[in-house]
């Protein structure tokens, strides 16, 4: 394998080829990082320093080296290890100036976010060059109401957006042009349980998993949720109930202060804007459901696959993708399995 190293501005600076080992972990909906491992040699110390762009022959994505360190292992062998993220992570370099609020899909908000704090924004200072977004036209989700967090951090409000939505995002890189670009995409569905593309199954049967894992559990879950507003002494504080259905013992209930979530403001002209209660609901309605997602029962079919199989890693499956994992060997014996599951790949 071959890593060409480049600076900032995509110009190539040379190859890296003596290499010990080297780990790249690609993320659906965040930033994925890397570690590489090589001899110390002048040639290394000239390529890898602190903010390089590094890339894969042939591949699209990047990453940029934020961690060195130079050490000498047991055997008396001097080293560099190098660590850092993919340029995805640019994205972590804003906060969320001023905050998002919008009646849109998800894809749209997920763009807003980028194109005003990263791609586009009002103050010039805060813009980073050559980064274009892509066509997301044809990413179909429904609209919501949508207010970012005061003050969050953009990579973070995009994490959350496309972890809700299962969308995932990335920066790719085109060598020839010198630019980057913001994607965001839905993953395609090779599971059982559809007929449109061949599906993908990872089961012991088919002699494409290494090692598998079933986790059940309902430690966490909550199945209502009251979320509280801003909290004024001229104004009763409004509270939204969420997952309104379920009771007796299966109803389990948490509190979400999101008194972030603010009703009236003022702008810098120091004109008050006030939101309409039934907007405002919505608000925290959409809040409540998105912090739901994280108390949600847990059932979890992971396996580490085989990528020399009958399955193709980047061919027949990527990032993304929705894929089915099975294990007949674990059904129950009334016949009724757990253990036939459909998820992402991430």
């Amino acid at each position: 394998m071959e890593l060409i190293v480049y600076d900032r501005e995509l110009t190539p600076l040379g190859l890296i080829e003596k290499i010990t080992s080297f780990i790249w972990v690609r993320r659906y909906w965040r930033a994925g990082e890397f570690q590489l491992l090589v001899p110390f040699t002048p040639h290394h110390v000239d390529m890898l320093k602190m903010h390089r762009i590094i890339m894969k022959q042939g591949d699209d994505e990047a990453g940029e080296i934020r961690h060195i360190q130079v050490r000498q292992n047991l055997q008396g062998l001097e080293e560099i290890e190098v660590k850092g993220r993919f340029l995805t992570s640019w994205i972590g370099k804003r906060i969320v100036i001023p905050q998002v609020m919008a009646n849109d899909t998800m894809p749209n908000i997920i763009s807003r976010i980028v194109s005003e704090n990263v791609t586009n924004p009002t103050n010039t200072l805060r813009r980073i060059d050559n980064i274009t977004h892509t066509d997301i036209s044809e990413i179909r989700r429904n609209r919501i109401e949508y207010k970012s967090e005061p003050f969050i951090n953009a990579l973070l409000a995009v994490e959350t957006a496309a972890r809700s939505s299962s969308l995932g995002f990335q920066i790719i890189t085109n060598i020839r042009e010198s630019r980057h670009f913001f994607r965001i995409y839905d993953g395609n569905n090779f599971a059982i349980d559809q007929q449109e593309n061949p599906p993908a199954i990872f089961s012991a049967e088919f002699d494409n998993v290494l090692e598998q894992e079933f986790t059940h559990s309902t430690e966490s879950l909550r199945s209502t949720a009251f979320v509280g507003g801003e909290e004024r002494h001229d104004i009763p504080r409004q509270v939204v109930e969420v997952g309104t259905t379920a009771e007796g013992l299966n109803r389990s209930e948490v509190f979400i202060n999101a008194t972030d979530i603010v009703q009236s403001w003022r702008d810098e002209s120091g004109v008050e804007h006030f939101i309409p209660t039934e907007q405002y609901n919505a608000l925290l309605f959409q809040r409540g459901a998105q912090t739901l997602n994280l108390f949600a029962e847990n059932i979890a079919f992971a396996s580490k696959v085989n990528q020399h199989s009958n399955l193709q890693y980047k061919t027949d499956y990527d990032l993304g993708d929705r894929v089915t994992c099975d294990n007949k060997r674990w059904a129950s014996r009334d016949g009724e399995s757990y253990f036939c599951l459909s998820g992402f790949v991430f």
